[in-house]
């Protein structure tokens, strides 16, 4: 019987300690999201261009659906990195270091987009 990929990465403390930092910070980005923004019913400005100034409003339901886009593309990550462990170890750290930096990106913007609705 096979195991699935992704619980080798378990045993390797680096593929751990940075999933889970990966997966904490998404957690906390919407967290702090939720407890700043969340009960403005007005629209959000998602997008903020200093030349021609406000170019895209969203509501929060679509700041949420961007918090799970990344959500997926993590557990897409870990799943390929998962996959490539035993056969290309460095492809495999790249994925799970690249998840790591989305999710810190995804905390900036989020950060970025409740300091300009506030």
């Amino acid at each position: 019987m096979k195991s699935i990929p992704v619980f080798k990465l378990v045993k390797d403390k680096y593929f751990s300690i940075t999933i889970g930092l990966s997966f904490l910070i998404l957690v906390l980005a919407a967290s702090i999201f939720y407890v700043q923004i969340g009960s403005s019913e007005k629209p959000l400005i998602l997008h903020f261009d200093s030349y021609r100034g406000i170019d895209f409003l969203g509501s929060k339901a679509q700041v949420f659906e961007i918090l799970l886009s990344v959500f997926l593309l993590l557990l897409i990550n870990l799943f390929l990195a998962g996959f490539l462990y035993n056969r290309e170890r460095f492809l495999s750290y790249m994925f799970v270091f690249v998840s790591l930096e989305i999710a810190i990106l995804i905390l900036i913007a989020i950060s970025v987009i409740i300091s300009v609705n506030n």
